[in-house]
């Protein structure tokens, strides 16, 4: 018998239960006439009779008692399986979680460490670096969230939009640069770190110093901000960081910053997630954790 069979699967259990047709067929919610209709074509597929009638009983042969107990196993196996899923208890939960983060916020893992350690103990949290393909990441197995630009957003991901950043002009301390007013020509006269993360959204930022009618001369290319600040420490490279999210690095690294010489584009920035983890109470709790970290962020240091 094949899954398409499960009605017959169920009515050989009802029979086996009630030992007659019409309380098989109330407990059912079927007529009596289809009751003796599957009971027929179960006689056909196991070639046995299955039931003789005693008085108003009817009782199995032996092929169909020999069939009674695994039979109820597993309709009780599959009665477990298709139940509600029991609501996700993090104080009991033992799993891990994955946080795709630029690398300028990783700090923020110690404090989702701490609410973790507080209310969930046996969960793990995996930080991750940003993926160029964001929505296969997402749908992985191990229920994963994204902070990343809204422009970088791909269908089948749900997001949810966290704050806006603006860039700042980042460079040691002590660089010339900040020595006197900022201009749009010094600001332009030392070599820039551009940060390229492999993924393929727009850079909204060299697309706006282009239609400016603006060249800047890049010095550096690197795989992620912390990366670019820490060439700025020794040199007098130039950066376009983005403001609150490099402030904490900013401080440990002792550089300087400044408005920069023109209005700069502002990103808005998102909490994403794969739509199939959309209904996923314990993704909806671990989302949840998450947002109110990095809200705080924006919202603080803003």
């Amino acid at each position: 018998m094949t899954t398409d069979d499960l009605p017959d699967v169920v009515t050989l259990h009802a029979l086996l239960q009630e030992g007659n047709v019409t309380r098989a067929a109330q407990r059912l919610g079927i007529t009596q006439s289809s009751m003796s209709h599957r009971l027929a074509s179960l006689r056909e597929h196991f070639r046995d009779p299955l039931f003789v009638r005693q008085g108003n009983t009817l009782v199995p042969t032996p092929r169909a008692a020999a069939l009674a107990e695994p039979l109820a196993d597993r309709l009780r196996e599959l009665r477990a399986l298709t139940a509600p899923a029991e609501a996700f208890d993090p104080s009991r939960a033992k799993r891990s979680f994955d946080a795709l983060l630029p690398d300028l916020i990783t700090p923020l893992g110690a404090t989702l460490t701490e609410r973790l350690s507080a209310s969930a103990p046996g969960v793990t949290l995996r930080l991750r670096p940003l993926s160029p393909a964001l929505t296969r990441t997402l749908a992985a197995d191990t229920p994963s969230v994204v902070l990343v630009p809204s422009h970088f957003l791909e269908p089948g991901l749900v997001s949810k939009p966290m704050g806006d950043i603006r860039f700042a002009v980042v460079g040691r301390a002590g660089h010339p640069v900040f020595r006197r007013r900022l201009t749009v020509e010094t600001w332009l006269s030392f070599p820039h770190v551009v940060v390229r993360t492999g993924n393929d959204g727009p850079n909204l930022l060299e697309a706006h110093i282009g239609k400016k009618g603006l060249t800047r001369r890049v010095g550096l290319e690197v795989p992620g901000f912390l990366a670019g600040l820490l060439a700025l420490t020794t040199t007098n490279l130039l950066m376009n960081a983005p403001v609150p999210l490099v402030n904490h690095a900013l401080k440990v690294m002792k550089l300087e910053s400044a408005a920069p010489p023109i209005e700069l584009p502002t990103v808005r920035f998102a909490l994403a997630w794969h739509e199939r983890f959309q209904k996923d109470d314990a993704h909806r709790w671990f989302r949840e954790l998450v947002t109110s970290v990095v809200r705080d962020l924006f919202v603080s240091r803003g």
